[in-house]
């Protein structure tokens, strides 16, 4: 059987939290009371567990059962609390509202979902896994940390509503689906990885991409200077990637391979290898 631990927040600190360590793996493994007692940074304070939340349990672990199966609940959730399901490897984390900035940051494997708004840097740089967001995102989502060089290195990561700014900056590798608008710049310095944006979408995107792919269910209103009509001649790559689009959020997963959109290559100022395909 599973183990489910379940975390109700209480009492809002009055700060925000750090719930880096609110994982579903590393908690299975505590009692009840530990969990209590578990230390939480916020900023220049720290709190501990047992005072911001009412901690249950249900199920029991089984040392032969898939650590997938692994439950955390954090119910009653608020955007004061940050770095929910960071660096997370295993188990299943859902969140019953909101959450703030740093979600899923450098998460490489398991899935975290959450039912409301996330903040910025959510899935900054993601290696695995997978995240769902049924609300709204902020700035930087899918990119690099101040300083770093790369973004989403792997995983999914999708995003129900709209997305901030610098969505998927400097993103290696992955997929990114967006079933409202982005913010200005986004799939920006991208170096490889599959974007998808159902909406519109801001200012300056696809500036400097290298190459990649940035899926658009709209035609933008102006198309980047820095690409050309790239013609056709990609049907079995564009057949594999519908089919993997299938069980993925609308309206990407109800495109067909019968329908080639139209191709753009770019950004010629840097590459040139990268590629805008616009279905509409």
């Amino acid at each position: 059987m599973s183990v489910v631990t379940t975390l109700r927040v209480k009492t809002a600190p009055g700060f925000r939290v750090d719930a880096a360590a609110l994982l579903p793996a590393p908690l299975a493994a505590m009692t009840v009371a530990q969990i209590e007692r578990l230390v939480l940074p916020a900023g220049n304070d720290r709190c501990v567990a047992g005072d911001v939340f009412d901690i249950s349990r249900s199920g029991e672990a089984d040392t032969d059962a898939d650590t997938d199966a692994t439950i955390l609940v954090i119910e009653n959730a608020a955007s004061w609390l940050d770095r929910i399901g960071a660096r997370m490897t295993q188990g299943r984390l859902f969140v019953r509202g909101s959450a703030g900035d740093h979600c899923g940051e450098q998460m490489t494997g398991g899935v975290l979902h959450i039912d409301g708004d996330a903040g910025h840097f959510t899935a900054c740089e993601m290696r695995g896994g997978r995240l769902t967001v049924r609300g709204h995102c902020g700035d930087f989502a899918a990119g690099a940390l101040a300083g770093d060089m790369e973004g989403m290195t792997g995983g999914t990561l999708t995003i129900h509503g709209n997305a901030g700014a610098r969505l998927a900056d400097r993103m290696r590798r992955g997929l990114v689906l967006v079933g409202g608008n982005a913010g200005e710049f986004a799939a920006s310095r991208l170096v490889a990885g599959t974007i998808g944006v159902a909406g519109q979408l801001g200012a300056h995107y696809a500036y400097g991409m290298r190459r990649g792919t940035l899926l658009l269910a709209q035609r933008p209103t102006n198309l980047p200077p820095t690409f050309t009509e790239g013609g056709r001649g990609f049907d079995v790559f564009w057949s594999l990637l519908t089919r993997s689009l299938a069980g993925e959020i609308a309206p990407f997963s109800q495109w067909r391979a019968a329908n080639l959109p139209r191709r753009y290559a770019g950004d010629v100022a840097v590459d040139g290898r990268g590629e805008i395909l616009v279905m509409s």
